[in-house]
């Protein structure tokens, strides 16, 4: 996923849109440099989770009801 990361400042309220990484830390790198100069860059950098993450769990259980289906049919 290319838009999982955003940078925050950590000297004021700005933060990045979201994107790549190698994106985001040349963005908060331009924004250090005109707004804090000479203070090095800081803050936060967050992580957004994919919509695919959530959907493995889904796949083992639904594996785990398709196996007892299976077993039960058998007897």
């Amino acid at each position: 996923m290319a838009d999982r990361y955003r940078y925050r400042c950590g000297e004021c309220g700005y933060h990045t849109a979201w994107g790549s990484e190698s994106q985001g830390e040349q963005t908060i790198e331009t924004h250090y440099a005109r707004t804090h100069p000479h203070t090095p860059t800081g803050g936060v950098v967050e992580v957004r989770k994919g919509s695919s993450g959530g959907c493995s769990g889904c796949l083992v259980a639904l594996g785990v009801v398709v196996l007892l289906l299976l077993l039960a049919s058998r007897r």
